[in-house]
């Protein structure tokens, strides 16, 4: 009787090794479950060409009336947050030459319109605008000549570039950047279409 209990229960310690044998993971490896493809993202959309700001420096007794016709083009082409068209004021009380070189440094294009009196207009005194270091136009393209910026001289009808020995020192780089000429009347839009083209090789 002994030996037959002996018998069973060795029969059924041996049935619960080989039940737990058969709960462990086999570690003979087997074919991999081929894993769930990740959906593909969606390309990113490219980022449009950021325009890049465009100041348009003047003398208002020179070419007032054809400096706003010009920015009308230029504010339909580019938008108008991306045009600045000169100072039209001056906080009273702030230093000028810091201000309109903040306006000028938030610009990546300088303009600088020169019609037949740009050079020569001249104060009460009878000496030249352009000679008074506090003249607004000559501090805008010193600021825009400091920064290594384009510089675009656009000359107005019958105007020409100034030269160097015309110029005061601070702005004598002027008379070396390549302009372009815009004559008024019939000839007025083609001009323009040149020279926007001529600024998008900087923008894009």
């Amino acid at each position: 009787t002994r030996d037959l209990l002996s018998q069973v229960a060795s029969l059924v310690a041996g049935s619960k090794e080989a039940s737990a044998a058969a709960e462990m993971p086999s570690e003979t490896p087997t074919a991999a479950t081929p894993a769930k493809a990740e959906p593909a993202s969606p390309p990113k959309a490219e980022s449009p060409v950021a325009v890049r700001q465009i100041f348009v420096g003047y003398r208002r007794k020179d070419t007032d009336d054809f400096t706003g016709r010009l920015s009308d083009r230029l504010v339909q082409e580019f938008g108008k947050k991306n045009v600045f068209i000169d100072v039209d004021s001056i906080p009273l009380g702030v230093d000028f030459r810091a201000y309109l070189d903040t306006k000028v440094g938030s610009c990546n294009i300088f303009i600088a319109v020169i019609g037949d009196r740009w050079l020569s207009t001249r104060d009460e005194g009878e000496n030249r605008n352009i000679d008074d270091s506090g003249d607004f136009v000559r501090t805008e393209i010193e600021a825009a000549l400091r920064r290594v910026i384009p510089v675009i001289p656009v000359l107005v009808g019958a105007s020409s570039m100034p030269t160097e020995e015309s110029l005061p020192s601070s702005i004598k780089d002027l008379a070396y950047r390549n302009g372009i000429v815009v004559r008024s009347g019939a000839h007025f839009h083609k001009d323009v279409d040149r020279l926007i083209r001529g600024l998008r090789g900087h923008i894009d």
